[in-house]
């Protein structure tokens, strides 16, 4: 007993030592620069949150959008500009940078808190909050015992010309691949591309196109969106289907930057039950297994499918094949 305290003791004190040179490292470089794609308003309410603890730092952002943060980012690599310190976005843009050789290693100390599915193991990035995905529905068009339990049930004749579908959601066809296997899976997205389904760009779009009664069902959206929409009073709800499809939005560190220091404490101050409740206040599900979502029920109960990243090839293949179906 004495010697398991003394080892906690020495591990407690060198995790001390360790953040203490960092925060010391972090005040000689003064500055951090953040690419993220989440919106300004959600990076300004994190920033406030880093700043209000560590107010030595001077924090610069930029935000954009996933495909449009990766265009700029690999357009400035290549006029040799390497302005990000820390790159906020989907695994899948995230996995473009790593093939890339654009990121750095780093096992922050906060990488045990999360299961090994939403890490990468070479410690090249790590999960920050995830997407889930799943069905919504209009409930005013649909009661909930009127509701699909399962993707199967969406190939039925009823369903014919009642459903829409975000064309922007690429992971959700990922999801139906790799749970059914790619064969199945096709076939499936045949048959389900015969269902005469709406299908556009833009998850706030096509929420106000099904409560607006263009249809009462989307086949893919982010129930964390539907239950903004369920506070401001709109009738609509989200399915608990098993499994449940999710995919992290990771963090990494740049593999050339100029505030490498203040990349990691920001990175460990992200990962941390602090910054992982700030997440959570924004609307989004927090990756840390013991911080849990609001409302808890997006989490709690749910059987997850962690849908696997890819190389840039691969998810361009697939993006293309999903676009086949829809369009």
């Amino acid at each position: 007993m004495q010697l398991l305290v003394l080892f906690v003791l020495v591990v407690l004190s060198a995790a001390t030592a360790r953040a203490a040179a960092l925060e010391d490292s972090t005040k000689t470089e003064g500055e951090v620069v953040l690419y993220s794609s989440l919106n300004n308003e959600q990076i300004v309410t994190l920033v406030d949150a880093f700043k209000k603890k560590y107010p030595f730092i001077n924090m610069e952002f930029l935000s954009s959008g996933k495909d449009a943060l990766l265009s700029k980012y690999l357009l400035e690599v290549r006029t040799g500009t390497y302005l990000a310190d820390v790159y906020q976005s989907s695994v899948f843009p995230i996995m473009n940078l790593l093939e890339k050789g654009l990121l750095a290693r780093y096992y922050s100390p906060e990488r045990e808190a999360y299961i090994e599915a939403l890490r990468d193991k070479d410690g090249y990035w790590n999960g920050m909050y995830l997407n889930a995905l799943t069905m919504a529905y209009n409930t005013r068009m649909l009661k909930p015992d009127e509701v699909p339990t399962s993707y199967q049930e969406l190939l039925l004749p009823k369903w014919k010309g009642k459903m829409g579908f975000v064309l922007s959601h690429t992971e959700w066809y990922f999801a139906m691949l790799q749970m059914m296997g790619e064969e199945k899976g096709q076939k499936y997205m045949e048959a389900l591309s015969k269902q005469n389904i709406q299908a556009r760009i833009g998850s706030s779009l096509m929420n106000q196109l099904m409560l607006a009664g263009e249809f009462p069902l989307l086949v893919s959206q982010y129930p964390t969106g539907v239950e903004e929409f369920k506070k401001a009073g709109a009738p609509v709800d989200w399915v608990p289907l098993d499994p449940w499809f999710v995919y992290p939005i990771g963090i990494a560190v740049t593999a050339k930057n100029s505030h490498p220091a203040a990349a990691r404490l920001y990175v460990d101050f992200i990962l941390s039950a602090e910054g992982q409740t700030f997440m959570r206040t924004l609307s989004r599900i927090p990756a840390r297994k013991d911080v849990l979502p609001n409302p808890p029920r997006l989490m709690e109960g749910r059987k997850l499918f962690v849908i696997k990243p890819a190389s840039s090839a691969v998810y361009n293949k697939y993006n293309k094949e999903m676009l086949g179906y829809f369009r």
